[in-house]
């Protein structure tokens, strides 16, 4: 791994904080938003086509205790949540057996497979870095063994070598933005490396790839992996615009450290899709139009809705004008600092 010599010692990293679906990087005075929960305000027809398929499946796989829950009433303890360990049971817990408590088990049921599936690919991404680091494939779970062949598919069909990966998992930062975010990391291909690495880079360069070849060629990329559990490969515009992010943000940081670098200068972005059926790769476009016509707008809108988007539709936003004086006396009474002078004397 060789990133630039440049660096500086920036605040304390403290963490992630995760809040409805949001994830935002606490670093140092600075609550960033992070690329994912950005480019996730963009709607995904493929996420709710998902969604209602796992229910449908469950459904069919648990058709003959549907039919007995529809003639149970509901027990009234469907959405309770109860604060012991979920091996326990109470007078509170839902019974999973009612009509309601069956209905949102089908309507949460994919739920369970997104978290499945996110774990998957959380492990089947520490294999590939530790390749990147040391060469080696580490022992790995069965589950994901065909997304870890399929990431050694990858790394065979351009020539890849650990020193081809000039970054690996680093946080990168754009403080001035307001976002931060994980990226996979900053390859650089070279074009005499293999023929499918030859026509990468000339895809990029527009150099034709037997020249580029000749003239041993290189581009630097920065890469995001995807696992994805279905056949055949499938790429949406928002990954797109998560790799824009993480190519345009000024600063990074290595993994578990405060030290801050700058951002790698790279020729473009890639999507490496791993599945069980093989890899496919996918330039995207990361230009400067899309940074500013696209993630930034993705960015301002989910800044609109955590910081605004409530008070939009808030009973509370729009008040009478006496109330608002009302506010206004008690806060200066309030503020107004206590007489400390001393009563006059009675009156003999």
């Amino acid at each position: 791994m060789s990133i630039q010599t440049a660096e500086r010692t920036g605040p304390a990293f403290h963490g992630v904080e995760e809040t409805d679906d949001r994830r935002f990087y606490l670093i140092g005075d600075h609550r960033l938003i992070s690329t994912t929960t950005a480019t996730g305000v963009i709607a995904k027809d493929a996420l709710m086509q998902y969604a209602a398929n796992q229910a449908v499946q469950g459904v069919f796989a648990e058709l003959p205790a549907i039919v007995i829950a529809s003639r149970i009433k509901p027990c009234g303890n469907t959405y309770s949540r109860c604060d012991h360990d979920r091996t326990e049971r109470c007078d509170r817990c839902p019974c999973i057996e009612c009509k309601a408590c069956v209905g949102r088990w089908l309507a949460d049921r994919h739920k369970a497979n997104t978290a499945r599936r996110a774990d998957e690919g959380t492990r089947a991404h520490d294999v590939a870095e530790w390749w990147s680091l040391t060469g080696e494939i580490k022992p790995h779970d069965q589950d994901i063994a065909p997304y870890v062949q399929a990431f050694q598919a990858f790394v065979a069909e351009y020539g890849l070598t650990p020193e081809s990966f000039l970054l690996s998992e680093a946080l990168v930062v754009n403080r001035g933005a307001g976002y931060a975010g994980t990226t996979d990391g900053v390859v650089r291909f070279r074009a005499d490396a293999t023929q499918a690495a030859a026509k990468l880079v000339s895809r990029v360069t527009l150099i034709p790839w037997k020249k580029a070849d000749k003239l041993g060629l290189t581009v630097d990329l920065v890469v995001d992996f995807k696992s994805r559990e279905g056949e055949g490969p499938q790429f949406y515009p928002e990954q797109a615009l998560q790799l824009t992010g993480y190519r345009h943000a000024p600063i990074l940081r290595l993994k578990n450290s405060d030290i801050e670098h700058p951002m790698l200068p790279t020729d473009g972005g890639m999507l490496v899709q791993l599945r069980p059926d093989g890899v496919s790769t996918r330039l995207a476009v990361t230009t400067e139009r899309t940074y500013r016509r696209g993630f930034l707008y993705a960015l301002g809108l989910t800044k609109w809705l955590i910081e605004e988007g409530p008070a939009a539709v808030s009973s509370h936003t729009f008040v009478l004008p006496e109330t608002i004086a009302a506010r206004k006396r008690k806060a200066e009474k309030d503020a107004a600092p206590a007489s400390t002078a001393e009563p006059a004397p009675a009156a003999a």
